[in-house]
């Protein structure tokens, strides 16, 4: 299965060279990849309490249905961000914020 990064890729071939530049991602492509990564860590209960609100420069802001969530989060923040970035193929994500 491919993944979201070599997809995401411009490839223009001139006479010799071959050049890739890399898409940026937009918010909905940040979404569906947080849901995903949210599914695989913490399962359809996870899915279910969790869901991103909006991405703006870097930062990724979650809303959870309850306090626990957004402290569960909160304390993996780090592994999140690692997980979408790895799913994206680039640095794209930088924080996470959670709100109740």
């Amino acid at each position: 299965m491919k993944r979201i990064s070599d997809m995401m890729t411009w490839k223009t071939e001139s006479s010799s060279t071959r050049k890739t530049k890399p898409v940026i991602a937009d918010e909905k492509t940040v979404f569906f990849l947080t849901e995903k990564v949210i599914k695989e860590l913490y399962g359809v209960r996870g899915s279910e309490n969790v869901t991103p609100r909006y991405f703006r420069s870097g930062k990724l802001f979650l809303s959870c249905r309850n306090a626990l969530w957004a402290n569960e989060l909160w304390m993996t923040r780090d592994t999140l961000c690692s997980r979408i970035n790895l799913e994206l193929g680039y640095e794209g994500v930088t924080d996470v914020k959670t709100a109740e």
